[in-house]
């Protein structure tokens, strides 16, 4: 078996994000990190949305990022953080919209080291240098200086190691233009001394060119994060130590003066422990400067500091808003608030600030004296307002693929998310689209069109709708209004209109070609007696007609310089066959019109004429193609591309020559029954085409590639671009006999969610095939429901019981009520996807949480079991008391009634019907059980594994007989039953310890599919040996008999292997789309939807390893890790091509692609065409 694995969605949360200027311009982007993916992000201002400018993939692990600007400069760079064992600098180019490194250094080994340097990035705010630090010992600081070529260059690096400490955070000191200072929260300790934090200031002497640990003092032990103060001029330099429910003030220059200020908590709480700063921004004002810190429960506080000279005289801290918990927090000097979300119940967030919170509320600073926490009553949104938010998986805990809506690709239901803000997802392929107004039509429409009466106008004036025996002119402004003094005829159907330069309008009906000019007069040409026009196009000085029955014959108009006036063509184009469509190339800079027409023809063919004055209306190239073209399009993206959309549902795509006119790599895709009715379009300033099948498809360029991805909406009869003051890049479309005007917000994403809130952290799901409902579990550690919290208020007497309810804020926008741990919150939902109700919720009493669910068949009946455990502690593990909860399906499978409750006498890990039993893992033991009237019966028991049994699968052609499971950290066994003495046998485990987070078994019986903790898939088989005696013994008794000394005598043959950089949390094989072969597709814990596409041919393998080869030849990523020493991270890679490396490809400059084309020996197209083939055939 040989795999290609490719990346579907990249990973959707964001570890870290900075603020700069890195496109050197005057607005502020955002460069974040996802996983091994770094993206920048442009909010823009005047809209409020946020628009993914760049991605790239960077094939390492980021760990952390910083920016910084060199003194003098409009340009911000990043230094990168990452698990390369190097420093790199990188820089965006805007020209070749990539990230560059601008420098390099190597440092230590690679991968994800304690003492490599990597973990901390933190630089001096006047851009003088970096410094970074691992988790323990080495700390290295580089001198950034520009060179004679002004070049951003790094000095040699200097080291600031100290033996036996560990560092929780890093930043850069601002002291002006002073030697620079970096701060660091250490512990220092070793040889049995007892470990204290410490504040330690590293100077860097720029003139003798050391480091040295200029100061530190003692700090608290639960400090974790460290927030730098403007300095110089701005402030008064320092930083903040933010620690458990404690922020203070230190510098060292303040001598003995520490202040110290207390972190607000929410009235009500019933946990005392102190709150955790997690995510902070810095906003410098004209003359002033304050602070945003957010704590582990969401809450913003904005801390204003009063100094004096270079002396803090008072800290003050307020409640500002509370929004979800950020992983990082931006702020913007256009008002703007951005927030990277750790959570997927609510993505990362842009918001807008209403006020600085400086009215109401009181105010807590160093000057009080507080005996107790002070404490404050959170309320919605009031300083900040939402203005848009890209969405976010992150993390998935488990998923599942069914199509329950019965559509053409199947849906993925994912559990994402942690505590309140959790949900059930469901993933579809398809981009998201609002709808702004739809309008009901006097009619049944055939076409629509949009129409500016200026070439400089901004916004469309007119939308002209076409029917049967009529033309419905409609205006553009607030109202829609219908116009009767266009020029335009309203008694005929509309076959083609457009603005011609002038100011007038063209318009194509069936008996004539009208030209509405500026000043109201009308010139019409006819066509001969007896004969209609069967198509036609225009563009803004050229119009081609073909008419209808004629055998081909079209007339071409050009419009006449002096006159302005439509002029017909000496020459008429003949092509022998009825002609069904005709398409205009762009024109291109420097040109008056198009230089070739398209035109689509009944003998199945599309051909090509050219239209300047040297060759005029001379064939140049023809396609021949599967059926006749119901519409063509051409447009220029990245090369002048020809779409045909055939009479049968395919939509071919061919690529145009720009001189010669000829036609080459066609691509084929089927999109539907329909015929294919093609539409131009403008999709974030660049020309698309929108292709109207049995569902609506977009055809745009993305980072180089064209992505064909279909829009999540009804099917469409035809469609226009449209532009408004509300609206910057739309279509108005048709659909029966209504108008609709769409918007596509994220044109780059290939998937949309719809998502069912839950209200505690998803642990499993299965479906009710019947009724098609869900049955979820979920669980919570230190946390408690709104309800378990008010009783509790109740219970300690706080609050009289008609208060309490209203004393716990909603959890959906402020997060549960934490408690103490070993206090546990659980419940049973059923909810039926399709209207996100939940027809019952079974809340778990008496501390028990449920870990696991399946659904068993007991005498014909199918019943749901729920695993519970009282009291569970994770480390170490166990519990007061397990149970086995049994459920019977009510009211057609929409609730759930309890039959009874079995104790165990451990905690039931996991659930599997098995033999018409339920199998049990208890920790180690494999336990049988059969229904019983009051308990469930136990049958038969067997210890297979050496720790904790964490999944099993039945076989798929033997599951009466074998099953593998999985060991939280010995890989996974094969286990055979013996229905004769009801024993479970292990015949066949691994060689190496892998601590398995999902697999799958594939439909053959001996080959699994399994990921684990550390980022690996890999791809194990039953060895033949092993595989025969099961044949002749199903019980695995010849097995069992041979004693080796570790493990069983037989050990998986590894197939595949691959490090993915991401634990994998699903696994499961699937057709993604319609009449496709199935891919096994995984979901990762940060979000990312991945496929392995087994290869068949071996033509296919080996062009592919030897695309893999030269791309890892000739180019190398950004951050400067070797992409085979990725990939082989914690194993060698084996049998498995990137499919992410070779898609790279498309993102290179044209001599780094002629250079591997040359080492593969194919054409750039060929590449081209190969690469897409493999996408659109097995993926999206």
């Amino acid at each position: 078996m040989f795999l290609y694995n490719l990346t579907l969605q990249a990973p959707t949360a964001v570890s870290t994000a900075i603020l700069g200027h890195f496109s050197g311009g005057k607005h502020q982007e955002v460069v974040v990190a996802r996983q091994q993916f770094l993206e920048l992000w442009r909010p823009d201002t005047a809209t409020g949305k946020l628009v993914i400018e760049h991605s790239e993939n960077l094939f390492c692990r980021v760990r952390s990022l910083a920016a910084f600007r060199l003194t003098g400069g409009s340009k911000d760079y990043i230094v990168l953080g990452s698990d390369a064992g190097a420093l790199s600098l990188l820089e965006f180019d805007t020209r070749g919209k990539r990230f560059v490194a601008v420098q390099f250094h190597e440092f230590g080994r690679t991968g994800l080291r304690r003492q490599i340097p990597g973990q901390y990035v933190a630089a001096d705010p006047r851009g003088r240098a970096v410094m970074v630090a691992g988790v323990e010992r080495t700390k290295i600081v580089y001198v950034v200086t520009r060179d004679a070529a002004a070049n951003v260059m790094i000095q040699s690096p200097l080291e600031a190691n100290k033996a036996h400490s560990v560092c929780f955070d890093v930043v850069g000191v601002d002291v002006g233009y002073e030697n620079p200072v970096f701060a660091a929260i250490e512990t220092v300790g070793g040889d049995g001394a007892q470990t204290t934090k410490q504040l330690v200031y590293y100077e860097l002497d720029l003139g003798l060119n050391h480091v040295v640990r200029k100061w530190s003092v003692g700090i608290s032990d639960t400090a974790n994060k460290l927030i730098a103060l403007p300095g110089s001029s701005d402030g008064p330099s320092g930083v903040l130590v933010c620690s458990e429910g404690c922020i203070e003030y230190r510098h060292s220059t303040s001598g003995a003066s520490v202040h110290r200020v207390p972190v607000p908590r929410r009235t009500g709480q019933i946990d005392t422990r102190g709150l955790m700063i997690v995510a902070s921004a810095v906003h410098r004002m004209k003359n002033a400067f304050f602070i945003l810190a957010q704590a582990e429960t969401g809450d913003l506080y904005k801390i204003a500091v009063q100094y004096t000279a270079d002396e803090v005289t008072r800290i003050g801290i307020k409640y500002f808003d509370t929004i979800a918990p950020a992983s990082s927090l931006c702020i913007l000097r256009a008002g703007f608030l951005f927030a990277t979300a750790m959570e997927s119940g609510s993505g990362h967030q842009l918001f807008q600030f209403e006020n600085l919170g400086d009215e109401g509320g009181e105010c807590f600073s160093t000057d009080t004296e507080h005996d107790s926490v002070p404490e404050f009553r959170a309320h919605e949104l009031s300083s900040l307002a939402l203005v848009d938010e890209i969405e976010s998986l992150s993390p998935v805990i488990r998923s599942q693929v069914h199509n329950l809506a019965e559509e053409e690709a199947p849906q993925i239901y994912t559990l994402c998310g942690r505590g309140a803000r959790s949900a059930l997802r469901i993933v579809r392929h398809g981009l998201e689209v609002s709808e702004m107004a739809v309008s009901e039509l006097p009619g049944t429409p055939r076409a629509v069109w949009t129409v500016r009466r200026r070439e400089s106008d901004s916004c469309d004036e007119y939308i002209v709708v076409s029917f049967v025996d009529a033309t419905l002119v409609l205006s553009v402004g607030e109202e829609v209004e219908e116009v009767k003094d266009s020029g335009l005829l309203a008694t005929a159907p509309t076959l083609a209109l457009h603005r011609v330069d002038g100011g007038g309008l063209v318009q194509v009906t069936p008996r004539a070609v009208r030209h509405v000019m500026a000043d109201g007069r009308v010139s019409e040409w006819q066509p001969p007696q007896g004969r209609e026009i069967a198509c036609a196009v225009v563009n803004a000085r050229q119009a081609v007609v073909a008419l209808a029955r004629s055998g081909g014959h079209a007339i071409y108009f050009e419009l006449h310089e002096q006159l302005g006036v439509l002029r017909e063509h000496e020459q008429a184009l003949h092509v022998g066959s009825d002609i069904t469509s005709l398409a205009l190339a762009p024109v291109d800079a420097g040109r008056v019109g198009a230089a070739f027409v398209a035109v689509g023809c009944e003998d199945r063919t599309v051909r090509v004429f050219a239209l300047d004055a040297a060759r005029s209306l001379e064939p140049l190239s023809v396609q021949a193609v599967a059926d006749s073209p119901h519409s063509v399009a051409m447009v220029q993206q990245g090369v002048l591309t020809l779409y045909a959309g055939l009479r049968n549902g395919l939509l071919v795509r061919a690529n145009v020559d720009a001189v010669s006119g000829e036609l080459s790599a066609p691509r084929t895709r089927f999109l539907g029954a329909r015929p294919v009715q093609l539409c131009v379009a403008t999709v974030r300033g660049t020309p698309a085409v929108v292709a109207l099948a049995t569902a609506p498809w977009l055809c745009h360029v993305v980072q180089g590639r064209v992505r064909v991805t279909p829009l999540s909406y009804d099917a469409l009869d035809y469609a226009a671009g449209f532009t408004s003051d509300q609206c910057a890049e739309g279509l108005v479309c048709i659909a029966s006999n209504t108008l609709r005007i769409l918007s596509v917000d994220r044109p780059d994403a290939i998937f949309n969610h719809a998502a069912i809130p839950l209200s505690l952290t998803p642990r499993e799901f299965i479906l009710n095939a019947t009724s098609r409902h869900f049955a979820v579990i979920e669980t919570e550690h230190a946390h408690l429901t709104s309800a378990q919290a008010a009783r509790e208020l109740v219970a300690r007497g706080d609050v009289a019981e008609s208060e309490a309810e209203t004393l716990v804020l909603p959890p959906e926008q402020f997060g549960l009520v934490r408690s103490e741990r070993g206090r546990w919150a659980s419940l049973i939902r059923v909810l039926d996807p399709f209207t996100g109700d939940s027809t019952q919720i079974i809340e778990l009493e008496d501390n028990f949480a449920a870990v696991s669910l399946a659904q068993v068949v007991f005498g014909g009946e199918t019943f749901v079991v729920v695993g519970c455990a009282r009291g569970m502690t994770l480390s170490p593990r166990g519990c007061q008391a397990a149970a086995i909860r049994t459920y019977r399906w009510a009211d057609e499978g929409t609730r759930l009634e309890l039959v009874h409750a079995t104790p165990v006498d451990d905690i039931p890990q996991c659930l599997l019907p098995f033999n018409g039993l339920l199998l049990v893992s208890l920790s180690g033991t494999l336990r049988l059980y059969d229904m019983g009237i009051r308990q469930l019966l136990k049958k038969a028991q067997s210890v297979v594994s050496p720790h904790v049994i964490t999944m099993m699968r039945p076989h798929p052609q033997l599951p009466n007989q074998r099953l593998f499971i999985a060991d939280v950290q010995e890989s996974i066994r094969l286990v055979a039953y013996s229905p004769d003495t009801h024993a479970f046998r292990a015949v066949v485990d691994d060689t190496l310890p892998r601590y398995i987070t999902s697999m799958h078994v594939l439909d053959d019986g001996d080959t699994v599919v399994a990921g684990d903790k550390f980022g690996n898939l890999a791809v194990l088989r039953v060895p033949e040996r092993a595989a025969k005696l099961l044949d002749s013994d199903p019980t695995g008794a010849r097995l069992a008999f041979e004693k080796p000394k570790f493990g069983t005598t037989h050990k998986w043959d590894l197939v595949a292997e691959f490090h993915i950089g991401d634990i994998a949390t699903s696994l499961t094989t699937c057709a993604l789309a319609p009449a496709s072969r199935q891919v096994i597709l995984y979901t990762t814990l940060m979000g990312s939807l991945q496929v392995c596409v087994p290869f068949v041919s071996k033509s296919d393998m080996d062009f592919f390893r030897a695309l893999e080869l030269a791309m890892r030849k000739l180019w190398t990523p950004a951050s400067g890790r070797g992409h085979l020493a990725y990939r082989s991270a914690v194993s060698p890679v084996r049998s498995v091509v990137d499919g992410d490396l070779c898609e790279v490809f498309f993102t290179l400059d044209y001599d780094m692609r002629e250079a591997i084309s040359d080492e593969v020996d194919r054409t750039q197209s060929d590449i081209f065409k190969k690469l897409e083939d493999m996408r659109s055939m097995f993926a999206f």
